[in-house]
């Protein structure tokens, strides 16, 4: 199991694309896993015969663990001859249908086994389920009136339970909620920004930003261009802004970790985009070195992925600040949670015509708020409130990103 990036230590496996005994070739997609970040596609890097799955699909992996055998069938007899059992022999099955296929990788030591368990017979494969999915078996009998559970009748109830979970509660009197299942992603943010808030002291600095010129910038920019895939965005202009600001203010760019500060020397910029389940943050990497059109190209192209499942691991890593924009909301202003172990992330709002006063007069601009969260154990006020600073002097003047 690879890993899932600098947060993640363990992974679910959703589903295998490979069954045993397939061929494989360097690069064939083995199966897929759900990070805290996004769904990914695990490739393989050895090549031969598919001969053991050691972990099947809904499986909870830690980063580090062998998950599958590639190679020759000599190698697996080699290993059993000299005593080298399989692990986790539960764990080894294909998430398929076909009882013949399953049966395959039961030995009969196990099919002998089916143990009694609070006088429901259920499989070790069934039990196996039930644990990793926090079930018991007890509901699941309950559910198909039967006293011998097996692994497809725990996959019954799962799509049951899960299509019901939108429902109002049969036992609740007042019926007055419903309940909606908490899956890995939802349970990894929760974690994460429990230890963001209880870890990381944070403090905020709010600006309202003039964006009468960005805009004009943006207009020019895209009436210009008639390439559909090179759109400079607002996010897009943000981002080179922060790139630019940073120059002047680099601990921005850092992290804390134990007893010291890493501040990089790369402006990796992540992007909150949302997904059915929560938030994935891919990341635009060397946004610093990075044209308008190359930056819009890669958002562009991470967004697409990210909504398509697609994301590739090496993208949603080695992210050093993170841009939150909550503008297509129409809301005002917001703060955001510190993506760890970053030091700052910033929150942007919409582009709202508000009333100010421009040489004495009265006038209706383009405001738009932007709310950095910092981590008061790398940066002081000191250092966020003129980084704030410059970024509104950029955005205002976005000529100075020539200079």
């Amino acid at each position: 199991m690879p890993s899932g990036g600098q947060t993640t230590d363990e992974m679910v496996i959703l589903k295998w694309r490979k069954n045993k005994g397939d061929f494989i070739k360097k690069g064939d997609i083995l199966f897929e896993v759900e990070t805290d970040k996004a769904i990914l596609e695990i490739e393989s890097f050895a090549e031969g015969k598919l001969l053991e799955i050691k972990y099947a699909a809904n499986a909870i992996v830690k980063v580090g663990e062998v998950v599958a055998l590639i190679g020759e069938e000599e190698d697996l007899l080699a290993d059993t001859k000299s005593g080298r059992v399989a692990e986790n022999t539960l764990g080894s099955i294909n998430n398929s249908d076909n009882n013949d296929k399953i049966a395959s990788l039961v030995t009969i030591d196990t099919i002998e086994n089916i143990q009694f368990d609070k006088r429901i017979l259920a499989s070790p494969l069934a039990k196996s389920l039930a644990k990793i999915e926090n079930i018991k078996l007890e509901d699941v009998s309950r559910f198909l009136t039967k006293t011998v559970i097996k692994k497809d009748d725990i996959y019954l109830y799962l799509r049951n339970k899960k299509q019901s979970a939108v429902k109002y509660e049969t036992n609740d009197v007042d019926n007055d909620h419903y309940v909606i299942e908490v899956n890995s992603l939802r349970k990894t943010i929760a974690r994460r920004m429990i230890e963001s808030v209880s870890t990381v002291p944070h403090f905020y600095i709010s600006i309202d930003i003039d964006m009468t010129s960005a805009i004009a910038l943006r207009n020019k920019l895209n009436d210009k261009t008639h390439n559909k895939l090179v759109k400079v965005s607002f996010n897009d202009i943000v981002m080179k802004v922060v790139s630019k600001a940073i120059e002047n203010y680099p601990i921005i760019n850092s992290d804390f970790n134990e007893n010291q500060i890493r501040v990089f020397k790369d402006v990796n910029i992540g992007l909150a985009v949302a997904v059915e389940n929560g938030i994935v943050v891919p990341v635009v990497k060397s946004v610093n070195i990075k044209s308008l059109s190359e930056i819009s190209i890669a958002n562009k192209q991470n967004i697409e992925n990210v909504k398509n499942n697609q994301i590739l691991e090496a993208n949603l890593r080695s992210g050093t600040i993170t841009i939150s924009n909550l503008g297509m909301f129409g809301i005002d202003s917001f703060t955001a949670i510190i993506n760890q172990p970053q030091s700052c992330i910033l929150a942007v709002s919409s582009i709202l015509k508000k009333a100010v006063v421009v040489e004495h007069q009265i006038i209706p601009r383009d405001i738009m708020n932007i709310t950095g969260s910092f981590d008061h154990r790398v940066i002081d006020g000191a250092i966020g409130a003129p980084f704030m600073r410059k970024i509104k002097e950029l955005l205002e003047e976005p000529e100075l990103l020539l200079y």
